[in-house]
């Protein structure tokens, strides 16, 4: 689709900070909450900065080669980004995607420089306010007069969490002029660029779901109107985008929330009710992506495999149009059969993201999980017998964990011995369903600052330090920028599951070390570059 005129909106997707600049400011509290021994978790020192993996590897070919890649996960197609160029542009209006804004700062400038009437910012990795406003800065400084738009999972959970005083000024820090509070959002986006587009900020009290303000102190706040936008009349057309932006690698939702109701878990409260597009709608879409050269898939959703007879109708038809992508997403084992997994195979599923969250059947049904330790190892068995990775995921000081607990959750892991593992401290969202449980575990705090009767945040902490030590059968991912959502974008920059399972080994004592602010050692440093010293690296660039 062809579109003249003015530009209404450019829509950013992700900024990533300096994860040496995020952990300090974790540092300071950590006598306080579990913040920085989460990041410890998700580095490796290095010459006095904490690094994430894909710093490391990208250190390591620079060692290797010369040549420093610029390897980041988030370089890969925004799927949150183009959903929300695609939806705005069949509403009539232009919008254009810069997919990243870390690196795309130049066409960001250059799309500025068009003087659009708004720009808007996705906010759904996002766990810290900083990023949003390095974007806001980057744009006054450039255009003035465009007026920035800030909505997605960030927004929406900070006015759940904040009284109106503190949500307030939080929207001051960040200094945008319009916030969308939905958990859904693209309706509200595209009313508010309809409305900028005729008259300015005029008539924004008419539109729901916004905290607007003219001045960037005192914010007007719209009635509550939760949107309910259909899946399939919201399917992306791939096809209005440039197809070098959106291959080899390209992201997929093929529905939306989540059936299940994990204690831990305030995502299908917010998101509402599961609901699945048409089979018809992501097969026209893959068909598209197969056709300009898509190799590489991750399909989003939260529950790909649920309901079963439509997770195996998809996997047919992926087989049937022969499309012959590698593909990734998450995966229940308690849902599935042996036909699934012969389908799954078949079809080209690499890996699967497991979230086993604990080896403990108690601690599965305090977390309401559906599942049991004898369906998972079923599972984790069936795909290692078809070569499919897997990536377990662990929650560690979940209310009820125990040091035995802890202990069973580690031998699940040596006993099962999935590709790739990972143990995050538990976080206490005050919104999830466990909260209604506190008076009976004891438990207080909120966020990484936590205690229950068996536990408190510092000795899980200690916990998850022994896991990572004990367990070396698996490879340890870390989850900022750097887990199974990494692999398709690697695989397309010409590096193998057999060197990233090398590297996730070679890494697993220096995350040991970093966790006691022990610093990676030149030896360590050659191992790690000997990795990739005969590896075509060509497809990576910037």
């Amino acid at each position: 689709m062809t579109f003249d005129g003015r530009l209404n909106c450019i829509v950013v997707g992700y900024h990533d900070i300096d994860f040496e600049t995020f952990a300090q400011k974790q540092k300071q509290m950590q006598h306080m909450s579990g913040g920085y021994h989460e990041a410890k978790a998700n580095s490796v020192l290095v010459n006095g900065r904490r690094l994430t993996y894909m710093d490391l590897i990208n250190r390591a070919v620079q060692r290797a080669q010369g040549k420093d890649p610029r390897l980041n996960v988030f370089a890969a197609p925004s799927l949150g980004a183009y959903y929300l160029a695609s939806f705005l542009r069949t509403k009539g209006l232009r919008a254009e995607v810069v997919n990243f804004f870390t690196h795309d700062q130049a066409r960001m400038a250059e799309l500025l420089a068009e003087e659009p009437d708004a720009v808007a910012i996705t906010t759904t990795f996002y766990v810290d306010y900083q990023p949003i406003i390095e974007i806001v800065r980057f744009v006054r400084e450039l255009c003035p007069q465009t007026k920035i738009i800030v909505g997605g999972p960030h927004i929406f959970n900070s006015v759940l969490d904040f009284d109106a005083e503190t949500f307030e000024f939080v929207l001051q820090e960040i200094g945008a002029d319009i916030y969308i509070v939905d958990s859904q959002g693209e309706s509200t986006l595209a009313a508010v660029l309809t409305c900028l587009n005729a008259s300015g900020m005029a008539q924004l009290s008419s539109i729901p779901n916004l905290f607007f303000s003219e001045d960037g102190v005192l914010f007007h706040k719209t009635p509550r109107l939760p949107e309910n936008n259909d899946l399939d009349e919201s399917e992306i057309e791939w096809q209005a985008f440039d197809p070098s932006s959106i291959a080899p690698v390209s992201y997929l939702r093929t529905a939306r929330s989540c059936p299940f109701s994990c204690s831990f878990c305030n995502y299908p409260t917010m998101a509402g009710k599961h609901v699945v597009s048409k089979i018809e709608g992501v097969e026209r879409q893959l068909r598209y992506l197969a056709s300009i050269g898509t190799t590489d898939l991750v399909f989003v959703d939260d529950t790909f495999n649920v309901p079963l007879p439509r997770f195996k109708s998809l996997l047919r038809m992926m087989i049937a149009n022969r499309f012959d992508f590698r593909w990734i997403s998450f995966f229940r084992c308690s849902n599935a059969d042996e036909e699934a997994f012969d389908l799954m195979k078949e079809s080209g599923c690499m890996a699967v993201f497991l979230g086993i969250e604990s080896g403990d059947e108690q601690i599965l049904k305090y977390m309401n999980k559906a599942a049991t330790l004898d369906r998972y190892k079923w599972g984790m068995a069936r795909l290692r017998e078809r070569g499919i990775a897997t990536f377990a995921s662990i929650i560690c000081g979940f209310p009820g964990e125990t040091n035995q607990s802890v202990r069973n959750s580690m031998e699940f892991l040596q006993e099962m011995r999935p590709t790739f593992f990972n143990v995050q401290l538990y976080y206490h969202d005050l919104r999830s369903p466990i909260q209604a449980k506190a008076a009976e575990f004891q438990l207080t705090g909120a966020g990484y600052n936590w205690r229950h009767r068996s536990m408190e945040w510092r000795e899980a902490a200690e916990c998850v330090r022994h896991i990572y030590t004990k367990v070396d059968n698996s490879g340890p991912l870390t989850l900022y920028g750097f887990s199974l959502w990494a692999l398709p974008y690697l695989f397309s920059k010409g590096i193998t599951l057999q060197q990233i399972q090398q590297l996730s080994h070679l890494a697993r004592p220096l995350l040991v070390n970093s966790l006691d602010e022990v610093p990676v050692t030149l030896a360590e440093e050659e191992n790690l570059a000997g990795l990739f010293r005969s590896t075509a690296m060509a497809k990576c660039s910037s």
